[in-house]
């Protein structure tokens, strides 16, 4: 009977430990820690669509503007400079007939070069899918 309490406490220790040793190895255990450029881009995605979607880990305020931890499934890898377009971004030249193509709700916002690039880096840190081919073109 001691031999068969003492094999039962090394297995409970063994299993202890590898349940330690998981939980700190996970990804999901830390938040990685954002660039300098991906935190610009969260200071300016909070500023003009803040008031819409979450930015953070909460709910979005307006309950059907998805939040931005889960754009990426919006749109297919490499896919980003498109969903920009079509959904807040001004284009730089107006096209020649009618108006430019974005999502009816949303407004058009003018963000210069710097701005969008640090928008899409926000937007990057925040898709885990691994980065497959070449990136999305610089703005």
């Amino acid at each position: 009977m001691k031999g068969d309490r003492a094999i039962g406490a090394g297995l409970l220790a063994i299993l202890v430990a590898g349940v330690a040793a998981t939980v700190q190895a996970s990804p999901e255990a830390a938040p990685r820690p954002l660039s300098s450029q991906a935190l610009g881009g969260q200071r300016i995605a909070q500023r003009n669509c803040g008031i819409c979607h979450a930015v953070d880990a909460r709910p979005s305020p307006l309950a059907d503007a998805p939040p931005f931890a889960t754009l990426y499934r919006r749109y297919a890898p490499g896919g980003l400079d498109q969903i920009l377009t079509e959904g807040m971004l001004a284009p730089s030249r107006k096209p020649e007939e009618g108006s430019p193509d974005h999502h009816p709700r949303m407004p058009m916002v003018e963000l210069d070069d710097d701005e969008v690039g640090q928008l899409k880096a926000y937007l990057r840190s925040l898709d885990p899918r691994p980065r497959i081919g070449p990136k999305e073109s610089a703005p």
